[in-house]
């Protein structure tokens, strides 16, 4: 009998929107307490139960336009957070709609921001142990899929590196291929594909099949994919013919063509950029118009008794499709011609006592707030580089240029990671531009969230041992 996933069974999903909205009641309840008390709170008067039942009757659309992703095996911890706060924004919207529609407020709209907040905390701590909870489960055995490989090992060596991580329910039983094995790829032979008929026929605990298709076995291919059809296998073919690429490609249509692109692009999508684009200038602007005046008239006053000169460093560098724009930062060197060309080392003697205080605790980067408000930068993405060192790298490392694909930011995947500060050689550059791309590639409102957070505690625990 088939495994079915826990993500698929009806049970389940019940089990989650009957969940959530315990969660819900718990939260707004809570909302309602702090204002008015607990005791009045337990006697349940008619605004907090009509308040509840709107909660309710909105939550169950939302748990339809955003299913959760805790269940899904291939869920990571930022994706989750993501959902967990696309799912709240959506319910509150929801709330806010029916109590607009039915012309009565029953909870003021600071009540129901204390709620959704925490809606969101319970939401994501739940989500998250639940998941925690179910890689350990998977780990041990339990709610597994069985599969087993097809074709040439080396373009399903990323597959089967993928799958044979425990944790994600796997369990990979074999490959049937005539070439060689890598040394990586501990699995056994089962023979060449002419045999997957009848190991399949042997063997219905199967669910996954993943294949390399090869000209030379078309009728056995066909026939296998027909079998999997009718015995909900699923049934999973790798493009081989661009076997030069050994990364994830996504599937478009250009009119009723069907094309592979080469890298998935989250942030192409313009919800997803409205999104990261509202949140960039709601922060920024909060920053820019309150704490900002007095970071820039205290730094200001010790840069000038320091260092004869302008305040706002600008330079030159590389932003969004590879534009320049100035990048603004508190001037932390004396005035000096190589500014544009060298990085700045531990020693340096180009900097003055509070420049390099700056640097150690990052003011020097908080007029790049400026940036992100005008558009030229983001809270979060790739680190701009200098024209010089874009022109260099560019020629030295594939793929540089990518990370050109959205905006620079203040802080990034590769800086909470440890790529950051002076480059002394080539391969931490190259460490550097990989964190880039995977985050070009696996951008979300979590993962930002995820990075802000990080670059946060890292401040605070001084932790960056390259910035100077």
């Amino acid at each position: 009998m088939k495994i079915k996933n826990l993500e698929e069974s009806g049970i389940v999903k019940l089990a989650v929107i009957c969940n959530d909205i315990a969660l819900l009641m718990v939260s707004y309840w809570l909302a309602f307490a702090f204002s008015y008390g607990f005791a009045l709170a337990g006697c349940f008067p008619y605004a907090l139960k009509i308040t509840l039942l709107i909660g309710v009757l909105t939550i169950i659309p939302t748990s339809y336009v955003a299913p959760p992703l805790f269940l899904k095996r291939m869920t990571h911890g930022n994706d989750i957070l993501g959902r967990s706060v696309y799912t709240v924004s959506l319910q509150t919207l929801f709330m806010m709609t029916a109590m607009s529609l039915i012309r009565h407020s029953y909870m003021t709209a600071g009540e129901v921001l204390t709620g959704s907040c925490i809606f969101l905390c319970l939401l994501f701590s739940e989500r998250s142990i639940i998941h925690h909870h179910l890689k350990r489960f998977r780990s041990q055995g339990h709610n597994l899929r069985h599969v087993i490989l097809v074709g040439h090992p080396w373009n399903l060596a990323d597959i089967y590196h993928t799958l044979n991580d425990h944790s994600l329910g796997f369990k990979i039983q074999g490959i049937f291929t005539r070439k060689d094995l890598p040394e990586s790829m501990q699995l056994p032979k089962l023979g060449d594909r002419r045999a997957v008929m009848a190991y399949l026929q042997e063997h219905p605990e199967v669910t996954d099949l993943y294949m390399v298709s090869d000209t030379d076995y078309t009728t056995e291919t066909e026939e296998i994919y027909r079998y999997c059809e009718n015995h909900m296998i699923r049934f999973y073919a790798l493009p081989v013919f661009m076997e030069f690429l050994t990364k994830r490609m996504e599937l478009s249509h250009l009119g009723s063509t069907m094309l592979l692109s080469v890298r998935n692009e989250p942030l192409q999508d313009p919800v997803n950029r409205g999104v990261k684009r509202l949140f960039d200038i709601l922060t920024s602007g909060v920053f820019l118009f309150t704490v900002f005046p007095i970071v820039y008239l205290i730094a200001g006053i010790i840069i000038k008794i320091q260092s004869p000169g302008p305040i706002l460093f600008k330079q030159k560098r590389n932003g969004l499709d590879g534009k320049k724009f100035y990048c603004l930062k508190f001037r932390s060197m004396h005035v000096n011609k190589d500014s544009d060309r060298l990085q700045a080392t531990k020693d340096d003697p180009r900097k003055f006592k509070f420049g390099n205080l700056m640097r150690k605790t990052n003011i020097d980067e908080l007029p790049q707030f400026i940036n992100v408000f005008k558009g030229d930068m983001s809270l979060v993405g790739p680190r701009p580089h200098m024209l010089l060192h874009t022109q260099e790298y560019s020629r030295l490392i594939r793929r540089y240029m990518v990370r050109h694909l959205v905006k620079p930011g203040i802080t990034g995947w590769a800086q909470v990671q440890g790529f950051r500060g002076e480059t002394k050689t080539l391969d931490q550059m190259e460490n550097r531009v990989k964190a880039d791309i995977w985050y070009v590639e696996n951008w979300s409102f979590g993962l930002d969230l995820r990075i802000m957070w990080r670059t946060l505690v890292n401040m605070l625990k001084h932790n960056e041992e390259n910035a100077y």
